[in-house]
């Protein structure tokens, strides 16, 4: 096992160390981090830090893997039971990306650059990382959608592909503007943004559905 050395460290340790790297990165992106800030932080010397994990690239690769997994963990525990209804399923999500991106800011920074503004160097190994993820989520989240609903001269398929596109958009949207909020400012305001997606919602069903 690659990570070995540091996976048999004691939890506390572990955290302090994935809390520092996190911390760096998420502040001044993979380039630019310092491993002599990162070892400060989590009070340990640097050979450790290249001890586990050999070099730069191999920390920043386990801690982008830590997001990921644990952000598509939170991910489904914050939906819960997905809706049969396309729309409701695809609301549900949106809204679910917003909150996670305020509970994990550091989190949401870390994986936001590293698929929006890949370093040079990872474009490979972030690639790999990217079509797993579409690979093992976009089966899991069309499965049991009710597609009855559609109507018959649209390609369900096509449908479901631009219904993603515009709540990608419109997350991100709504991340942009909440950025500078905190996080119990941006979940009180739930409601509001719930009533908004309903709002958008209503337009494309009038396109896309058969009443």
């Amino acid at each position: 096992m690659l990570y070995t050395n540091f996976e048999n460290l004691p939890e506390e340790k572990k955290k302090r160390i994935i809390d520092a790297c996190m911390e760096e990165f998420a502040r001044n992106g993979y380039d630019k981090a310092s491993t002599n800030n990162i070892v400060k932080k989590a009070g340990i010397s640097k050979g450790a830090i290249f001890h586990y994990f050999g070099n730069k690239k191999n920390l920043y690769l386990y801690i982008l893997d830590y997001v990921i997994s644990y952000m598509t963990k939170r991910l489904y525990d914050i939906i819960g039971t997905p809706s049969a209804d396309v729309f409701e399923r695809i609301m549900n999500t949106g809204l679910a990306k917003i909150r996670l991106v305020y509970e994990e800011p550091l989190m949401y920074e870390i994986f936001y650059m590293a698929f929006i503004s890949t370093p040079e160097e990872l474009k490979e190994e972030i690639q790999k990382r990217y079509n797993k993820i579409y690979a093992e989520n976009v089966p899991a989240f069309i499965e049991n959608i009710d597609m009855s609903r559609f109507r018959k001269d649209i390609n369900p398929a096509k449908a479901l592909e631009t219904i993603m596109l515009f709540i990608d958009a419109l997350s991100n949207k709504y991340i942009n503007i909440y950025r500078n909020k905190s996080a119990n400012e941006v979940l009180m305001e739930m409601d509001k943004l719930v009533e908004e997606y309903k709002e958008y919602f209503e337009i494309l069903k009038r396109g896309l559905y058969s009443y």
